[in-house]
Formats: structure tokens, C-alpha cells, sequence
């Protein structure tokens, strides 16, 4: 079971690892990278939680629109990261920083309410779920964010036109998944 659920931990968490290097590009401090690490890893393995808590009469209601909901939040986010100026943006890179995480967090962990949903009809333990669900995405996104930070730092492109095309990237990937 535990081998199962750290299988199903990797699927759910390598959306969070592409993300992750759209953020890794802005060459972001490691102890700033290891806390958008655990925000991600947080909400990775809330949701399942949240799904099973908000029960199976909700999940026909919702179903699999949570996914598309979150990639046109990783689109949007994208978009607006390739559109935006240059022009005094960088005057408060950590509130930014901070707000993009969360949304990022949560557009890339809604379709994780599904899996709760159906975690949530079986006899599986929610807590060590949760638990190995966050583990493996903390890694998969601290990995996303140093192959980002390889990538950001060889490549002469502004961080933000950077991450803006990995986010769509990573929209367009999850929507043909």
C-alpha cells in the first residue's frame, strides 16, 4: 500500500515539479525555494484530504473540472508573467514571490480533490496519504526549483518571460494528460 501511495504521490507531484522550475528561473534564495517547497507540498497533500472530506455527493457535482479550473489558472498566470512589463515590477519580488506561490499551489493541487474524492471511497489511511503525498511533492519541488535555477542561470531570457513559458508549458502538458 505504501509503495502504491508514493506512486500515486509521484503522478500528482510531477505537475508540481514542472511548476517548480518555472519558479527555480528566478534564481530565488535556497531558503526561500525550500519554503515555496513546502507551501507546494502542503497543498498537495491538503487536497486530497479536502476531497474526502467534502464527500462523494460533491465530487459528481465537481468531478474532473477541478483540473481544467487549474491549468486555466497556470495559463493565466502564465500569460500574465509573458505580457507583463519589466517596468518597476522588482520593487517587492517577495510579496509577489509569495502570492504567486499560493496560487500556483492551489491551481496545481485543485484536480488532487478527485483523488480525495475516490481515496475517500476506498479504506485507505487519509493521513499517511496526506503525509507521503506531501513528502514527494517537497522533494519533486525542491528538484524542479534547482533544475530551474541550472536552467535560469544559463539562459538569457528575463525570469519572468522564463517562467511565464514554462507555466503554459506545464498547462498545455497537463491538459493533454
Amino acid at each position: 500500500m505504501i509503495w502504491q501511495l508514493g506512486m500515486l504521490g509521484l503522478a500528482l507531484g510531477l505537475n508540481n515539479a514542472l511548476a517548480s522550475v518555472a519558479l527555480g528561473t528566478m534564481q530565488i534564495p535556497r531558503t526561500r525555494q525550500f519554503m515555496i517547497a513546502l507551501i507546494f507540498g502542503v497543498f498537495e497533500a491538503g487536497m486530497p484530504v479536502l476531497g474526502m472530506w467534502i464527500g462523494r455527493d460533491l465530487s459528481m457535482l465537481i468531478g474532473n473540472k477541478a483540473k481544467f479550473f487549474g491549468i486555466f489558472i497556470l495559463a493565466v498566470v502564465g500569460i500574465y508573467s509573458l505580457l507583463k512589463s519589466g517596468d518597476g515590477e522588482d520593487e517587492k519580488p517577495a510579496r509577489t514571490l509569495g502570492v504567486r506561490t499560493l496560487v500556483l499551489a492551489a491551481a496545481l493541487s485543485l484536480d488532487n480533490l478527485t483523488v480525495g474524492f475516490a481515496l475517500g471511497m476506498m479504506t485507505l489511511p487519509m493521513g499517511l496519504a496526506a503525509l507521503i503525498f506531501g513528502v514527494v511533492s517537497l522533494g519533486m519541488t525542491l528538484i524542479g526549483l534547482e533544475i530551474g535555477r541550472f536552467i535560469g542561470s544559463r539562459v538569457n531570457v528575463s525570469a519572468d518571460k522564463l517562467s511565464g513559458a514554462v507555466l503554459l508549458v506545464t498547462a498545455v502538458l497537463m491538459l493533454v494528460h
